[in-house]
């Protein structure tokens, strides 16, 4: 849910309710939804977060009207589990760098244990040291099968 904005929330409460047919009343048609994510990770795109303020003293738009019941909807939520332990790595240092990145507090050190990491071409690694490489927040990369 953390790249789930409001206005997507609604569209999709509004395709939910007209593929089952269900009471245009209830949220979702009544059909139960589990959302997941994390609210530390990247911010919806081109969209309002769900914890946004929608406020206005602006002509009333579809799209605020949109994003107001989606607000109405994350407030009827009545469960939720809050995950605070990480599963997938044992590795005690590794873990507390992405709980550092996560909260965008990392160090330098971080930063030199992920330059352990990467498996491949070596060149890469003394590029990643050197401009402009060395001064980008988040390096991504993606590979094609």
């Amino acid at each position: 849910m953390s790249m789930v904005g409001l206005s997507l929330l609604a569209r999709l409460n509004r395709i939910e309710k007209t593929a089952k047919h269900t009471n245009s009343d209830i949220p979702f048609g009544g059909v139960n939804v589990i959302f997941f994510g994390d609210y530390l990770q990247y911010s919806p795109v081109l969209d309002r977060p769900l914890y946004h303020s929608c406020t206005s003293s602006e002509q009333i738009t579809e799209r605020q009207i949109d994003m107001q019941c989606a607000q109405k909807f994350i407030s009827q939520m009545n469960c939720v589990v809050e995950l605070s332990q990480q599963m997938r790595t044992e590795d005690l240092r590794y873990l507390e760098l992405l709980n550092r990145l996560r909260g965008g507090q990392s160090t330098i050190e971080d930063y030199q244990l992920l330059c352990t990491r990467i498996v491949g071409n070596s060149k890469l690694q003394a590029s990643l040291r050197q401009k402009p490489w060395n001064e980008v927040g988040l390096v991504s990369s993606f590979f094609y099968m």
